[in-house]
């Protein structure tokens, strides 16, 4: 190895120490929570860390925890959990003052404009409609600012 390689060597590791983007997702059927993985890493690359919650309850016992320190850096909460517990995700995330700007993005088979325009009343950042796309996702996360235009793609033959 030479000289110049081993002054390169440390570098390496400091970008290994690069903190992952936390996403934390709310979602009760394991498939759609493939699928959300599978979209946020396409979109997000593969230094992602999930953490997850299977339901309203366990997610209100989470958000309830969360500090300035280890709060996610994006909310994925599936609106039509058991019992509307979307909603009640949704209102104790943005109670929490930590997370007061962090993206809250709801992922919904919800048609109803009532439970969109709810949805947005409780500080849904977006509405996103299942089956989660990477295009729409990607377009999301560039309007409310948390990727940068750069991350949008060039070819002309993109579609939403």
């Amino acid at each position: 190895m030479s000289e110049q390689d081993k002054e390169k060597e440390p570098d390496k590791d400091l970008g290994a120490m690069t903190p992952a983007v936390r996403i934390f997702l709310v979602e009760d059927n394991p498939d759609h929570v493939f699928i959300a993985l599978t979209v946020v890493r396409q979109v997000l690359g593969d230094d992602i860390e999930l953490v997850h919650a299977s339901n309203a309850d366990e997610a209100l016992l989470m958000i309830a925890q969360f500090t300035e320190q280890d709060r996610p850096d994006l909310f994925l909460v599936d609106l039509r959990l058991p019992d509307n517990g979307g909603f009640s995700v949704l209102q104790a995330a943005r109670s929490n003052e930590a997370l007061t700007t962090v993206p809250m993005f709801v992922i919904t088979s919800s048609l109803y404009d009532r439970d969109i325009a709810e949805s947005y009343q409780l500080g849904a950042s977006a509405v996103l409609c299942k089956p989660l796309s990477r295009a729409k996702l990607r377009d999301e996360l560039v309007r409310v600012g948390a990727l940068p235009l750069s991350q949008r793609p060039a070819d002309p033959s993109y579609r939403h």
